[in-house]
């Protein structure tokens, strides 16, 4: 199966997916209450902007060729924070003539299988190159993507096969003062969606010193792309309590909690924000947290309203794993 094959599959993937995985929705929002219908569509139609042909020619052209003598078998732990968080890894095995092994967090395990089963209805030869496990197998390469306890689990199991492991990251932004009323609305958003579960949710806001985090407030107060969840009420609740109980000042936005807090991890629920003098200074603080940082957003970095929207070539990590894929020598 050549590339030109593999891309045209994909495409059609593109087209089809909303279709693929609307049968399944009230299940795997049962199954994991975290994934409202609302949040899958929002994946579904993001990752389906990806997958026209434009896009996937220009991701791969910097890697021609693409066609390996023989098929790698690259095992893909997924992690499951939010809806399909796995797909690039199972697109980019795939699109690399790879054969992919997936273990899939039991919190995502129905959308990526359908997807598949989708795939290969397109293109029936995707069937010799795709398969799902629930073991932890020896392949020729692993990509791994977990917290940082299971990173150190998975850097020890597969240090004796080429492999990416990645760990806990969160983004960012630095306001510089000037930002609109509409950049404030869609930073709302790189802050909301997925109710702030993905490594690319922004956790911390950087301000600059003497600005008024209210005009972010009032933004993420009226943000109405936050569909409602029990799961995240109640972290609502309980960060409230345990702000309450401890004394510490927050503001209540109603969606979301905003602290003035250091740390650039927020718990779930919850926003923090610092102020800066110097932005330099706050530069050299970023750069010595690059490996927890996964996406900036800001008027010189991500534009504001794109954190949750990556590209193909925005990968995880910031380790390229197309490059990584074309290497493996089964």
């Amino acid at each position: 199966m050549n590339l030109e094959t593999r891309i045209d599959a994909f495409t059609r993937l593109g087209r089809r997916m909303e279709e693929a995985i609307a049968p399944a929705l009230g299940q795997v929002s049962e199954t994991n209450p975290w994934f409202s219908p609302t949040e899958i569509r929002r994946a579904t139609v993001r990752l389906s902007a990806m997958l026209i042909p434009d896009n996937l020619y220009r991701w791969v052209q910097p890697y021609l060729p693409l066609e390996p003598a023989h098929s790698a078998d690259v095992l893909v732990i997924s992690a499951g924070n939010i809806p399909m968080v796995g797909f690039h890894d199972f697109l980019s095995v795939l699109i690399s003539g790879n054969t992919y092994t997936g273990k899939l967090s039991t919190k995502d395990n129905l959308l990526i299988p359908l997807l598949a089963d989708e795939l290969i209805r397109i293109e029936p030869q995707f069937s010799e190159y795709i398969r799902f496990t629930d073991q932890y197998p020896t392949p020729d390469a692993a990509i791994a993507t977990g917290g940082n306890n299971t990173s150190l689990y998975f850097n020890r199991k597969y240090r004796n096969i080429p492999s990416i492991i990645r760990k806990n990251r969160t983004s960012v932004a630095i306001l510089d003062g000037t930002e609109t009323r509409q950049e404030h609305i869609r930073l709302a958003a790189d802050i909301l969606e997925f109710y702030g579960l993905g490594c690319r949710s922004i956790s911390h806001v950087f301000l600059p010193v003497n600005t008024p985090v209210d005009r972010l407030a009032d933004s993420l107060r009226r943000f109405t792309g936050i569909s409602p969840n029990h799961m995240y009420s109640d972290n609502l609740v309980y960060q409230t309590a345990c702000l309450k109980l401890a004394g510490h000042g927050f503001k209540d936005t109603r969606n979301v909690l905003i602290i003035e807090n250091s740390a650039i991890f927020s718990p779930i629920g919850t926003l923090h924000y610092s102020h800066y003098s110097r932005l330099e200074n706050l530069i050299s603080f970023l750069d010595s947290q690059a490996g927890n940082i996964q996406c900036i957003v800001g008027h010189q970095y991500t534009p504001f309203g794109l954190a949750q929207k990556p590209d193909l070539w925005d990968y995880a990590d910031h380790i390229d794993t197309l490059s990584f894929l074309k290497s493996l020598k089964p």
